[in-house]
């Protein structure tokens, strides 16, 4: 008599079907299977194996964090996830044991840089969903004993012209 043993199946990642929106604004499901694409592919996955692509959804759950609100925040928004992925890659190759200064440098400039790029795409979102206009808020003034002042609520200078 022969004792059968079965191992457990693995647990599977939790994602929605390339053909859903997940909100993000992309009325063509073609491109948002390639965005999608491009954004999981980006950065190596080291999701554990008993959770094979937990990184995939981690990015689209950061692209979710971002909001974008029309196509061209979507895009934005998964360029900025890649330059995070890719800063965060490396730094982890960046403080592996072993590793020559001189290889850590290069790794930890690299990182800068994408974190750089991940901040400008950030920007970039903001500036878009507001118009790159500029807000200035006086929260404090003070006037010496002769002195005169002029305060408003807010100056608006809009459309980001000097």
């Amino acid at each position: 008599m022969t004792n059968k043993v079965t191992t457990p199946q693995k647990e599977q990642a939790i994602a929605p079907p390339w053909d859903t929106a997940i909100n993000w604004h992309t009325v063509d499901k073609y491109v948002l299977s390639v965005a999608r694409h491009q954004l999981n592919h980006a950065a190596p996955d080291h999701s554990p194996e008993s959770r094979p692509g937990l990184a995939a959804e981690a990015a689209e759950k950061m692209v979710d964090m971002l909001n974008p609100r029309d196509g061209t925040e979507t895009l934005l928004c998964i360029q900025a996830v890649q330059a995070h992925n890719a800063a965060s890659e490396c730094l982890l190759r960046a403080w592996s044991k072993g590793q020559p200064p001189a290889l850590t440098d290069v790794y930890l400039a690299r990182a800068a840089k994408f974190m750089r790029v991940f901040r400008e795409h950030v920007e970039a979102v903001d500036r878009h969903r507001h118009g790159g206009r500029q807000q200035i808020i006086v929260q404090h003034v003070n006037v010496e004993h002769g002195g005169q002042a002029v305060v408003a609520g807010s100056f608006d200078k809009g459309g980001g012209q000097g």
